[in-house]
C-alpha cells in the first residue's frame, strides 16, 4: 500500500477553514504548527494533521494565515522533494534561519503585527522558541486548544491506512507466536515482531513485549531469557501514514495453567461487556465502568485503581479522540468516526498482569475492530 502519495488539497480544506475560523475567534493573526519529527501514539502531530507531510528531522513548521495559502518550512533541505510529493501545500521551503524566515513570511502576509498562535510548542526546543519570540513583532501564545477543539476523525483514505496498520499489528503478534522459544531474550523476540511489521511497511511502532511467570506490568523488552511457563504480554502499536493501531494480547510459553485460563476468562468477559457500550450515544466512562464491574464481581475491585491500573483505553495519536483517556469519570460522548483503544488489561494477584485489547473505529450504529487477531489467551508449543 502506498502511504507516501500526495495529499489532495480537498481533503484538507475543511481542516484549514476550521483552523482559520478558530484562530479568528481567538483574535490571532496567524497559526504556527510545529513538529519535532517524532510521532507519538498519544499526541496529534500538528504538521502532519494540516499538511499531509510526515515530518522527519529536527524541526518542521506549517504557517497558516487568513489571507495567504499556507507554507511549510523544514530544517532538512534534502527532504523538500519528499514534502512536496506528500503535501498539498505548494510553498515548501528549507530556510537556513527558520525563525527569521517565519517572521518574514508572516510580515509579507501582513500579519506580523498580530498575535501568533503556536500549536505543538510543548515539543519545541527552547532555543527555537526564543528565536521565534525575539524576531516576532508581537508575542507568540500557546494555541494547542484550537486543535484540540476540532474534529480529527479519519476520512476514507485515513481509514484505509488504519486498516493497514491493523493488519500489521496482527502480523506483529503472529511473529511472537511463530518465534518465541525457551532461552530467547525478550529483546530478540521484540526484534522479530518489529521486523515482521517494518519489513511490510510500518513506519513506526510503539511496542512493548515482556515475559515472566508473574508480570507486574508491561515494559520495554529486556535481556531476560524466556522460560517454560512464562506469560508473554505484548502491546503492539504500528503506524502507517502517521496513523497508529494498537493490539494487546497474552500468550503462554507452553500450556497455560488452569489458573491462568480461569483468570483470563475474566478479561474476556470484561472485554465483551465493554464493547457492548462502545457505540455512539454512550459515554467514554461507561466503557471503564463496564470493565471494572466485571473485575469487581470477580473480587478484584481494589486492583482496578492505581497503583495497579490507571486507564481502560485511550486515543491514538493522529486520530486521537477529543478525550484522551477512558476512565469512569469521563463524560465525553462517543461519536461516529472516533478511533481509540479499548483494553481491559489487568493486574491479577494470582497470575500477574494480563493483556487483552483492540483498536476500535466507531461506526454509525456500533464499532469496527481494526485488528483480526482472536481475543483469547494463546499458548505456544515448546
Amino acid at each position: 500500500m502506498d502511504t507516501t502519495g500526495k495529499a489532495p488539497a480537498s481533503r484538507y480544506q475543511l481542516k484549514l477553514e476550521a483552523l482559520k475560523k478558530a484562530a479568528r475567534e481567538e483574535g490571532l493573526g496567524s497559526v504556527i504548527l510545529y513538529s519535532s519529527g517524532q510521532l507519538s501514539m498519544l499526541e496529534v502531530n500538528p504538521v502532519l494533521w494540516i499538511s499531509g507531510y510526515l515530518p522527519m528531522g529536527a524541526h518542521s513548521l506549517a504557517l497558516v494565515t487568513e489571507n495567504r495559502d499556507p507554507a511549510l518550512f523544514l530544517s532538512l533541505p534534502w527532504d523538500v522533494g519528499r514534502a512536496k510529493r506528500q503535501s498539498w501545500i505548494q510553498d515548501v521551503q528549507a530556510p537556513s534561519d527558520m525563525a527569521q524566515a517565519s517572521h518574514a513570511w508572516l510580515a509579507s502576509a501582513g500579519v506580523a503585527d498580530k498575535p501568533a498562535g503556536l500549536i505543538g510548542g510543548d515539543f519545541m526546543p527552547a532555543t527555537l522558541y526564543d528565536r521565534l519570540a525575539r524576531v516576532a513583532s508581537v508575542g507568540i501564545q500557546k494555541a494547542d486548544g484550537l486543535l484540540s477543539a476540532l474534529d480529527k476523525f479519519p476520512d476514507p483514505e485515513d481509514r484505509e491506512r488504519l486498516r493497514e496498520a491493523g493488519r500489521l499489528a496482527d502480523l506483529g503478534f503472529q511473529a511472537i507466536l511463530d518465534h518465541a522459544r525457551v532461552g530467547m531474550r525478550e529483546s530478540d523476540l521484540a526484534a522479530e515482531m518489529e521486523y515482521a511489521m517494518r519489513s511490510r511497511g510500518a513506519e513506526d511502532n510503539f511496542g512493548m513485549v515482556s515475559a515472566s511467570d508473574h508480570n507486574h506490568g508491561v515494559h520495554p523488552p529486556q535481556d531476560r531469557k524466556l522460560k517454560p511457563g512464562d506469560i508473554i504480554i505484548a502491546e503492539i502499536t504500528p503506524a502507517i501514514g502517521g496513523h497508529f493501531v494498537q493490539l494487546c494480547r497474552t500468550a503462554t510459553l507452553g500450556p497455560a495453567s488452569t489458573l491462568v485460563k480461569e483468570k483470563f476468562k475474566v478479561l474476556e468477559e470484561s472485554f465483551a461487556r465493554s464493547l457492548a457500550v462502545t457505540k455512539p450515544g454512550h459515554r467514554a466512562g461507561e466503557i471503564a465502568i463496564a470493565m471494572n464491574e466485571v473485575f469487581g464481581k470477580a473480587g478484584y475491585a481494589e486492583y482496578c485503581r492505581p497503583p495497579y491500573m490507571r486507564v481502560r483505553g485511550h486515543g491514538l495519536g493522529f486520530q486521537t479522540m477529543p478525550f484522551e483517556e477512558i476512565v469512569e469519570e469521563n463524560q465525553s460522548e462517543i461519536k461516529p468516526g472516533m478511533v481509540f483503544v479499548v483494553h481491559p488489561n489487568q493486574y491479577i494477584p494470582e497470575t500477574g498482569y494480563l493483556m487483552l485489547g483492540d483498536t476500535v473505529q466507531i461506526t454509525e450504529n456500533g464499532h469496527e475492530l481494526l485488528t483480526k487477531t482472536e481475543p483469547k489467551l494463546f499458548s505456544i508449543e515448546i
